[in-house]
């Protein structure tokens, strides 16, 4: 029994120290790599490494060389087995905001390990609320508004359903 102790015990800690001692700044560095490859660019981001956590203040996000959006701040926080980002105060440009909210207060993106074929979201803005999974496998999004109060622009893109407005997309 105290050798499973001992081994546990290691287990842990070496995923502690996998935890706060991973470069997180150079794994941000490959994030954006990757998705200048997609053509989305994150610009005039001030960076601040924590312990378990990376925040990037006032980036400015752009796809295909046109500004989407400018964002407050940005929270990557990782614990191997669990990741959260997290974006407050995102002001879409003048041009989207057609299609799109002008105003996003919060926006919360999951994912975990235990279930590694969904990423799951959650958003508030002047929308109202919302709450959706981005199926890995399936490549699906799909956006269920909780709580709609002006979605007069978004309701051409919406669909009723029986518990209300949804948006759903394939990639």
């Amino acid at each position: 029994m105290q050798v499973v102790k001992k081994a546990l015990l290691y287990f842990l800690v070496i995923l502690f120290s996998l935890a706060v001692f991973a470069p997180k700044r150079e794994l941000y560095y490959l994030l954006e790599a990757y998705l200048m490859r997609q053509d989305i660019i994150i610009d005039n981001e001030e960076i601040e490494s924590g312990l378990f956590a990376l925040k990037l203040h006032h980036p400015v996000l752009y796809i295909k060389g046109i500004k989407v959006a400018d964002i407050e701040e940005v929270s990557l926080f990782t614990l191997l087995f669990y990741t959260t980002i997290s974006a407050k105060e995102i002001k879409t440009d003048a041009s989207f905001r057609r299609w799109v909210p002008g105003q996003i207060d919060t926006v919360l993106l999951r994912y975990q390990v235990l279930n590694p074929l969904n990423i799951t979201l959650q958003a508030k803005g002047s929308f109202g609320a919302a709450n959706g999974y981005f199926s890995i496998d399936k490549r699906v999004l799909h956006i269920d508004l909780t709580e709609a109060k002006s979605i007069d622009m978004l309701k051409p893109l919406l669909k009723k359903g029986e518990e209300g407005w949804y948006y759903e997309t394939s990639f």
